[in-house]
């Protein structure tokens, strides 16, 4: 957490050479993220590389190794990259400490430690727990440090990125270091300090170069005695900050302080005065695949409402009545339950591949379960897989994300929280016919933000509201269930069979 007022100028002019950015099409340019930059003087590895298309599957990979700090750069204003002989930041019972030091007279300087590498659309995941010590200049002040992501360089105690604070009394506050943006709802716009609301009023923040800003978690977020856990989901220039599975924060449209997108960059774990421990650091990324050879993209990057109409159709073959801007395509609900406002594709598909991804929006306390972002794609018009605000929810009733309604609950709960791009990755086989009697189940195996949640189960029957088994192909259907619900990047590949996959890491 910064300090109210600014550095003192021998802090604030310590600089080392700027860390060169990672080109998007670098970090974006192949079907899973997390892309890495392994340093300056090594070229980025590519997506491709990493994660080959037609695997969605996704695993966490440990950022630290719980032996030695590989992977890992200390910074200091005193002395500089990669020069740390007190040992602010070691390791020891397979814990990453910091500032477990002996005390020392006078103010303590605040640093960081930084990866080597940088990434883009993922889930970063860390435990923490407060230690004992604590330094000048915050002796009396509560506990202090922070996850900061998006950085970029130049090098300086609070780099120009976004921080996840971890602070006694307020870990998951959103700190806009060094005069980078975001747009949020808040509970008071014109506040110094905002509050995270996510059915509060818009804003978006117009800090100038070197200025501080804090968005304040929201509220009901609890802290723990020992062990915390956090989670940070990163999707392109949106973020949202996790503490002990509690939505604590959201951003969207993080800008740096020149205005460019903010969608990639290094992590750092500050020390700010503190002592405190982290273990089991792992990162695991987001499942936006881009479409292989093949595929018919049915949602795209620059669809348009006219490009959009070329695949879709209401469910009575009309226009498509869903507002679309940017490639985004969201649910206009019908206002009558009897008759909704589906879409489907004009298109037909026996066996396929489908990978598409959504967001769903905010649910507020009480509202019964299946008025939580409500939607669902149905393969072939017949069979739902459900689409819902299911985030630390027990599933149960087949009737959950990643559910096929009615008929399968998902394996394990892996929802993101609402307001953030989720993807689902679904290989579906048809029922099998013969003289015109059904003689095999239609299957399906799908994946759920790179996890699989379904393993070729069997699709016994048409699920609830959707079209009767029959022996042809049939639409692929976009579900209006009164939430407005968003999709983008949808495409298929018809006749794909994906047997086992690999999993693949960052």
């Amino acid at each position: 957490m910064p300090n109210a007022f600014p550095p003192p100028a021998s802090v604030r002019c310590q600089r080392w050479p700027t860390i060169r950015r990672i080109g998007l099409g670098l970090l974006l340019c192949g079907s899973l993220s997390a892309c890495a930059d392994s340093g300056p003087s090594t070229p980025p590895e590519s997506a491709d590389e990493l994660a080959p298309t037609l695997q969605p599957q996704t695993a966490w990979t440990p950022l630290f190794n719980g032996t030695d700090l590989s992977g890992w750069t200390p910074w200091l204003p005193s002395r500089g990259v990669g020069n740390d002989p007190e040992g602010v930041f070691k390791v020891e019972g397979g814990e990453l400490r910091v500032l477990d030091v002996a005390p020392t007279a006078g103010d303590r300087e605040f640093g960081y430690l930084l990866t080597d590498k940088s990434y883009a659309n993922y889930r970063l995941r860390l435990q923490y727990r407060w230690d004992q010590q604590k330094f000048a200049p915050r002796a009396a002040d509560p506990r202090d440090s922070g996850v900061l992501y998006h950085v970029a360089g130049p090098n300086r105690i609070w780099p120009a990125s976004a921080e996840f604070q971890i602070l006694e009394g307020g870990t998951g506050d959103l700190w806009q270091l060094s005069g980078t943006n975001l747009t949020s709802t808040v509970r008071d716009p014109g506040a110094q300090d905002l509050q995270y609301d996510p059915f509060g009023q818009p804003v978006t923040t117009r800090n100038g170069a070197d200025s501080y800003r804090r968005m304040i978690r929201a509220g009901g977020v609890q802290e723990l005695p020992g062990w915390n856990t956090l989670e940070l989901v990163v999707s392109g220039d949106e973020a949202t900050q996790i503490v002990n599975g509690q939505l604590a924060a959201q951003a969207t449209h993080l800008r740096a302080p020149d205005g460019s997108a903010l969608t990639a960059g290094r992590l750092a774990l500050q020390a700010e005065g503190a002592a405190v421990s982290y273990r089991d650091i792992e990162l695991r990324p987001l499942a936006y695949l881009t479409p292989p050879p093949g595929a018919q993209v049915l949602l795209g990057d620059s669809s348009t409402a006219q490009s959009v109409g070329a695949n879709w159709q209401d469910r009575r073959g009309g226009d498509v009545r869903w507002p679309v801007e940017g490639g985004v395509v969201t649910v206009q609900p019908s206002g009558d339950p009897q008759d909704t406002n589906d879409i489907r594709t004009r298109g037909s598909f026996g066996d396929f591949r489908l990978h598409l991804e959504f967001r769903v929006p905010a649910s507020r306390a009480g509202l019964a379960e299946q008025d939580r972002g409500n939607s669902g794609v149905y393969l072939q018009g017949r069979y739902e897989v459900q689409i819902l605000d299911s985030f630390g929810a027990k599933l149960e009733g087949q009737n959950d994300l990643g559910a096929v309604y009615g008929q399968h609950d998902a394996s394990n709960n892996a929802a993101l929280p609402s307001g953030t791009w989720q993807s689902y990755d679904i290989v579906f086989r048809a029922a099998r016919w013969e003289n015109g009697r059904k003689t095999g189940d239609a299957r399906a195996t799908v994946y759920l933000n790179g996890e699989k949640v379904q393993d070729d189960v069997a699709l016994r029957a048409s699920t609830l509201l959707g079209d009767p088994e029959a022996d042809s192909p049939g639409p692929i259907v976009l579900q209006d269930h009164s939430s407005k619900v968003s999709f983008r990047n949808v495409w298929v590949l018809p006749g794909a069979d994906m047997p086992s996959l690999p999993t693949t890491t960052p």
